[in-house]
């Protein structure tokens, strides 16, 4: 039963972020498949899985994904349990569920992407009043998602074992990002199987043939453009390339 994970998130005011009273939705919301409503979802009642618990408009929630997929009578008919089920095109599946409360719900998702699962739904930060990974730092093996700003800045905002969902997320806010560029990156060692890591150098050479590394990034997608950046600078008699190179140790 979904009451069983009444214990796996505070009952008291730590941890919990301030209720808002509506739900913001981003401008654009990847589409999503429903789930069955006809099969269990077996991970639903692992503890882990209870990622979010938002506090929102129902109705705003409805108006934006519709009436809920499938309706479970409680407590003898004394309250109503709506569910929401979604597999996104990259694998993520996510559930919504609405208790007793009709302007909380509580989101449970299969792994743990709490960003990726609230860019999928639209949701804006502000809606959320408990999440899973609050103040967990982030994991050091797997695929990372990279922020880079106008300034060259990188940072990572997210990773995960599943590459298909970190390429997905990346492109999700690529489409929503303003002077920022996103990039999929392993961090770690790489599984039995899989081939060796390597960078990949920007490489300006001058009109006497003279080579130099002035950056050297994790991703391809990342040099390119850097040296596509390089290229666009008027300086006379300079080419910009990229190729591959060892990773440093």
């Amino acid at each position: 039963m979904l009451s069983d994970f009444s214990g796996a998130h505070p009952t008291g005011r730590e941890g919990w972020r301030e209720p808002v009273a509506s739900l913001g939705f981003t401008a654009e919301v990847p589409r999503m498949k429903p789930l069955p409503t006809d099969r269990p979802r077996v991970w639903l009642f692992e503890r882990h899985a209870h990622a979010v618990t938002l506090k929102a408009s129902r109705s705003s929630f409805e108006r934006q994904w519709g009436p809920p997929h499938l309706v479970v009578t409680r407590d003898e008919g004394r309250f109503l349990e709506a569910h929401w089920g979604w597999r996104s095109e990259c694998g993520l599946e996510l559930v919504v569920v609405s208790l007793r409360e009709a302007d909380r719900f509580h989101v449970f998702i299969e792994p743990l992407e709490v960003d990726h699962a609230m860019a999928h739904l639209g949701l804006k930060d502000e809606v959320v009043e408990w999440r899973a990974d609050a103040g967990l730092p982030l994991p050091r093996e797997g695929w990372a998602v990279t922020r880079m700003d106008e300034t060259g800045n990188r940072y990572d905002v997210a990773l995960s074992p599943e590459r298909a969902h970190v390429a997905c997320f990346a492109r999700i806010l690529e489409e929503r990002a303003h002077k920022q560029s996103y990039y999929v990156e392993f961090r770690g060692t790489p599984a039995p199987g899989e081939p060796a890591r390597k960078d990949w150098a920007v490489i300006r050479q001058d009109e006497h043939g003279n080579r130099a590394e002035v950056a050297r990034l994790q991703s391809e997608q990342g040099a390119h453009a850097f040296a596509d950046a390089y290229e666009a600078d008027p300086r006379p008699k300079q080419t910009y390339f990229v190729e591959p190179v060892a990773p440093r140790s």
